[in-house]
């Protein structure tokens, strides 16, 4: 038998206090910060969510309409093509009618992007209603990158709907979700004019006048109004009935009006109790600027994200449907080069530098996060570009010099379409590396403002911040994805000569040059003229890859607008059809035998 003195007793129920106050403590902590770490994740979370569910309507919709003949337009290749040219134009007649206009002085960056959406959702709507597409979906579904893009889209939902339970106030998220603004600025301009005072009336006898209006106060986020007469604005033809305080504007005079102020409006929320006064003998213009923005702006992401997996999935449906001898190719190249232990290796080192970001102390006085983030798209970018080097030299240059190539072509496969179905391949493979990585990167990004501030002893930063830092990284990423594409044009261009040791040093070359282009040019103005010729000589023949650098965006933590990624699209669609036309003319007269 053990027995214990009152005084151990006291000292062991002391420590068993002690230690229960301090997981008690513990928890507490931990509840305050998860929710702020974790629901930005659950935001873009139900992007994906509802891109997978948009993504299995339509494909339901198409299954239904491959049973009528519509489902028989693509069974010729050439009746496919065409009415997918035809449906495409029209897509993209119509996306350009609804965005070009709203985008001032750089409206026309804009006309080739949508040119081309709307070309793949010509070529989705015609080839997913194929009854072939019907029977293969499965298979498509399941092969190539699909499977690993799908997953990681899965492992990164389930992570965020886990935390459905933390998240603060998920109906008004959710809520917002129908009031992003699908076509358009979210601006709307309203003019009204109002009947004059009487001549023979005093102005505070003037009567209110009712006026036809619609909108939606809930989801207006600023109202402007000015009126070029004294007026006055209530919710009834009489001061009695009024239920508002009523709002006097003089004339010329600006009222404006803020959600995020907690304020009145100045109209009243039902549009159809609008009266307005006119109190000088002048008839009135009143104008009204409306400005929609979802209560809550984070909402615009889950829209944005279910877009790019919906485009996504219907964009490579097309591309195997459509051309399958070009899809046969990318998708062996890419099962074979995602197979190679070096891909692994990239994978491994691309996660656990992200991982590590995200606790090393940068010492750069509260702006750590913003040198994690360019520390961390830059090497995805940098493995991206050896990924899609060595890929060209194994998958094209070994092919060449080991006779594989022979073979292949001796089937019914023309040059091109074994040239243009590698580069796909290889973009694939990165492309697969840029999802999982970025995953990766976007899950240590919403922790890191947490991280920062309990490590200076700051105030647990509210989850706005951490989604604020994801949608500025997304369209970094994609830029530097564009990047990768453009040397791996180079790479497989040169493929169809060089060896892969001489590849690598030439695409290495070109990218240090290529980031210099743009300083280089600037840097010879007021030089001599042959300064200034060698110098823009340079900036033509080497690709001005400075075009998709933003890491001064990034180091300021600025939104990349739309409208320079639409513009950095054009220089690399037009970069790449000239590369791969480069390379077709490299490799239509090489000996394979």
């Amino acid at each position: 038998m053990f027995l214990f003195s009152p005084n151990q007793a006291l000292l062991g129920f002391s420590s068993l206090s002690d230690g229960v106050l301090g997981h008690s403590a513990l928890i507490g902590q931990i509840s305050s910060w998860m929710p702020v770490w974790l629901t930005p994740i659950w935001v873009l979370s139900l992007g994906i969510v509802l891109g997978a569910v948009a993504t299995a309507i339509f494909l339901a919709i198409f299954a239904v309409l491959s049973f009528t003949p519509l489902g028989k337009i693509a069974d010729s290749p050439k009746s496919g093509l065409t009415a997918s040219l035809i449906v495409g134009a029209v897509f993209a007649a119509a996306l350009c009618f609804v965005y070009v206009p709203n985008q001032g002085e750089f409206q026309g960056m804009l006309i080739l992007p949508l040119i081309v959406l709307g070309l793949i959702a010509g070529f989705a709507v015609i080839y997913g209603m194929w009854q072939r597409t019907r029977t293969e979906l499965m298979t498509i579904l399941t092969e190539g990158i699909v499977p690993y893009v799908l997953a990681t889209a899965m492992a990164f939902s389930v992570i965020g709907l886990a935390a459905s339970p933390l998240v603060a106030k998920p109906t008004e998220i959710i809520g917002s979700i129908w009031q992003v603004n699908l076509f358009g600025n979210g601006t709307k301009e309203i003019v009204r004019n109002v009947e004059p005072l009487p001549l023979d009336a005093k102005p505070d006898e003037a009567p209110f006048e009712k006026v036809e209006m619609q909108y939606v106060m809930y989801n207006v986020a600023e109202l402007t109004v000015t009126s070029d007469k004294t007026i006055i604005i209530g919710d009834a033809e009489t001061p009695a009935k009024f239920n508002m305080t009523p709002v006097r504007i003089n004339a010329g005079e600006t009222v404006r009006y803020l959600r995020e102020n907690s304020e009145a409006p100045p109209l009243p929320l039902n549009p159809d109790s609008v009266y307005m006064q006119n109190r000088e003998i002048d008839p009135a213009t009143v104008t009204m600027t409306f400005v929609m923005r979802p209560t809550v702006p984070e909402a615009s992401s889950v829209v944005t994200t279910a877009f790019a997996l919906f485009t996504f999935i219907m964009g490579y449906i097309a591309l195997r449907q459509a051309a399958p001898r070009v899809s046969a190719v990318a998708l062996a190249t890419a099962k074979s080069e995602m197979a190679q232990p070096l891909y692994l290796l990239l994978l491994m080192v691309g996660v656990f530098g992200m991982l590590l970001f995200a606790i090393i102390p940068f010492n750069t006085l509260g702006e750590d996060i913003r040198l994690m983030k360019d520390s961390g798209v830059t090497l995805l970018m940098v493995l991206g570009m050896l990924q899609a080097v060595w890929s060209a030299g194994t998958s094209v240059s070994d092919e060449i010099e080991g006779r594989t190539a022979l073979t292949v072509l001796s089937k019914p496969l023309s040059r091109r379409s074994f040239l243009i179905g590698k580069y796909i391949g290889i973009m694939f493979t990165v492309f697969v590396l840029f999802v999982i990585v970025g995953a990766v990167l976007m899950v240590v990004l919403s922790y890191k403002p947490i991280y920062d501030a309990r490590e200076t002893t700051r105030v647990t930063p509210e989850w706005q911040i951490g989604h604020e830092e994801l949608v500025t990284t997304v369209p970094a990423l994609v830029l530097y994805f564009m990047e990768t594409m453009a040397i791996g044009g180079i790479a497989v261009a040169l493929a169809t000569r060089l060896p892969l040791v001489a590849n690598f040093v030439v695409c290495f070359v070109v990218y240090a040059i290529g980031n210099l282009t743009a300083p280089l040019v600037r840097s010879t103005n007021g030089e001599n003229e042959l300064v200034g010729f060698v110098g823009k000589l340079i900036a033509v023949v080497v690709p001005n890859l400075n075009a998709f650098n933003v890491q001064s965006a990034i180091d300021a933590s600025n939104q990349i607008p739309l409208i320079y990624l639409a513009g950095a699209f054009n220089y690399l669609f037009c970069f790449a059809i000239f590369i791969l036309m480069v390379a077709m003319l490299m490799f239509e007269d090489r000996d394979l035998a």
